[in-house]
Protein backbone atom coordinates (compact mmCIF):
# COMPACT_ATOMS: atom_id res chain seq x y z
CA UNK A 1 0.00 0.00 0.00
CA UNK A 2 1.11 3.44 -1.02
CA UNK A 3 0.51 6.83 0.45
CA UNK A 4 -2.05 7.59 -1.97
CA UNK A 5 -3.91 4.35 -1.29
CA UNK A 6 -4.35 5.43 2.08
CA UNK A 7 -5.35 8.87 1.79
CA UNK A 8 -8.28 7.66 -0.42
CA UNK A 9 -9.08 5.17 1.73
CA UNK A 10 -9.18 7.56 4.83
CA UNK A 11 -11.50 10.05 2.33
CA UNK A 12 -13.39 7.01 1.35
CA UNK A 13 -14.18 6.19 4.74
CA UNK A 14 -15.24 9.30 5.88
CA UNK A 15 -17.39 9.73 2.54
CA UNK A 16 -19.26 6.15 3.39
CA UNK A 17 -19.86 6.95 7.33
CA UNK A 18 -23.48 7.28 6.47
CA UNK A 19 -23.80 4.25 4.69
CA UNK A 20 -23.99 5.81 1.15
CA UNK A 21 -20.88 7.39 -0.85
CA UNK A 22 -22.67 10.81 -2.86
CA UNK A 23 -21.31 11.31 -6.44
CA UNK A 24 -20.10 14.91 -5.29
CA UNK A 25 -17.70 13.43 -2.20
CA UNK A 26 -16.26 11.23 -5.13
CA UNK A 27 -15.80 14.67 -6.74
CA UNK A 28 -14.31 16.20 -3.85
CA UNK A 29 -12.03 13.21 -3.37
CA UNK A 30 -10.98 13.04 -7.24
CA UNK A 31 -9.75 16.80 -6.39
CA UNK A 32 -7.92 16.13 -3.29
CA UNK A 33 -6.01 13.70 -5.08
CA UNK A 34 -5.39 16.28 -7.69
CA UNK A 35 -4.20 18.73 -5.34
CA UNK A 36 -1.96 16.33 -3.31
CA UNK A 37 -0.55 14.44 -6.40
CA UNK A 38 -0.43 14.97 -10.03
CA UNK A 39 -2.78 11.86 -11.04
CA UNK A 40 -4.21 11.19 -14.33
CA UNK A 41 -7.93 10.52 -14.21
CA UNK A 42 -7.35 7.32 -15.04
CA UNK A 43 -4.96 6.66 -12.12
CA UNK A 44 -7.12 8.57 -9.58
CA UNK A 45 -9.74 6.23 -10.89
CA UNK A 46 -7.76 2.92 -9.88
CA UNK A 47 -6.57 4.45 -6.72
CA UNK A 48 -10.05 4.92 -5.23
CA UNK A 49 -10.53 1.39 -6.49
CA UNK A 50 -7.72 0.08 -5.07
CA UNK A 51 -8.42 2.31 -1.59
CA UNK A 52 -11.71 0.97 -1.62
CA UNK A 53 -10.88 -3.00 -1.66
CA UNK A 54 -8.34 -1.96 1.46
CA UNK A 55 -11.08 -0.20 3.11
CA UNK A 56 -13.15 -3.45 3.07
CA UNK A 57 -10.31 -5.08 4.16
CA UNK A 58 -9.18 -3.70 7.31
CA UNK A 59 -9.92 -3.57 10.74
CA UNK A 60 -8.73 -0.05 11.95
CA UNK A 61 -7.68 3.55 10.71
CA UNK A 62 -4.04 2.84 11.91
CA UNK A 63 -2.17 1.03 8.74
CA UNK A 64 -3.85 4.27 6.70
CA UNK A 65 -2.48 6.39 9.45
CA UNK A 66 0.35 4.97 9.37
CA UNK A 67 1.72 5.91 6.24
CA UNK A 68 0.64 9.11 6.34
CA UNK A 69 2.42 9.64 9.75
CA UNK A 70 5.53 8.37 7.91
CA UNK A 71 5.35 10.80 5.25
CA UNK A 72 3.63 14.49 5.87
CA UNK A 73 4.69 16.65 8.02
CA UNK A 74 2.08 18.72 10.74
CA UNK A 75 1.16 21.29 7.55
CA UNK A 76 0.72 18.12 5.28
CA UNK A 77 -1.78 16.63 7.89
CA UNK A 78 -3.61 19.68 8.55
CA UNK A 79 -3.82 20.34 4.96
CA UNK A 80 -5.39 16.60 4.67
CA UNK A 81 -7.65 17.29 7.74
CA UNK A 82 -9.15 20.02 5.98
CA UNK A 83 -9.52 18.10 2.78
CA UNK A 84 -11.22 15.25 4.84
CA UNK A 85 -13.88 18.14 6.16
CA UNK A 86 -14.62 18.84 2.95
CA UNK A 87 -16.06 15.42 1.98
CA UNK A 88 -17.37 15.73 5.27
CA UNK A 89 -19.40 18.63 4.58
CA UNK A 90 -20.32 18.79 0.91
CA UNK A 91 -23.39 17.95 1.28
CA UNK A 92 -23.74 20.88 4.13
CA UNK A 93 -24.07 19.19 7.08
CA UNK A 94 -21.89 17.04 8.99
CA UNK A 95 -22.86 13.49 10.34
CA UNK A 96 -22.13 12.18 13.36
CA UNK A 97 -20.47 9.50 11.96
CA UNK A 98 -18.28 11.77 9.95
CA UNK A 99 -17.43 13.44 12.59
CA UNK A 100 -15.88 10.51 14.91
CA UNK A 101 -14.23 9.27 12.27
CA UNK A 102 -12.31 12.44 11.26
CA UNK A 103 -11.59 12.48 15.19
CA UNK A 104 -10.24 9.05 15.36
CA UNK A 105 -8.19 10.06 12.01
CA UNK A 106 -6.51 13.65 13.79
CA UNK A 107 -5.89 11.60 16.75
CA UNK A 108 -4.12 8.78 15.07
CA UNK A 109 -2.29 11.82 12.60
CA UNK A 110 -1.39 13.32 16.13
CA UNK A 111 -3.12 16.62 15.14
CA UNK A 112 -3.73 18.97 18.12
CA UNK A 113 -7.45 19.45 19.28
CA UNK A 114 -7.48 22.84 18.74
CA UNK A 115 -5.83 22.32 15.17
CA UNK A 116 -8.82 20.39 14.30
CA UNK A 117 -11.46 22.35 15.62
CA UNK A 118 -10.08 25.18 13.78
CA UNK A 119 -9.88 23.14 10.32
CA UNK A 120 -13.30 22.37 11.13
CA UNK A 121 -14.16 25.83 11.43
CA UNK A 122 -12.10 27.01 8.71
CA UNK A 123 -13.98 24.37 6.11
CA UNK A 124 -17.44 25.33 7.21
CA UNK A 125 -16.93 28.90 6.46
CA UNK A 126 -15.52 28.46 3.23
CA UNK A 127 -18.01 26.48 2.28
CA UNK A 128 -20.82 28.81 3.20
Amino acid sequence: MNIQISITALLLGVAKADEKIEKHELQIITDVLTDFFDLSQNQINSIIDEAMDELKKSTDLYQFCKLINEQFNYEDKIKFILSIFQVAFIDNKLHYLEEHIIKQISNLLHVDHVDLINAKLEIKKYLN
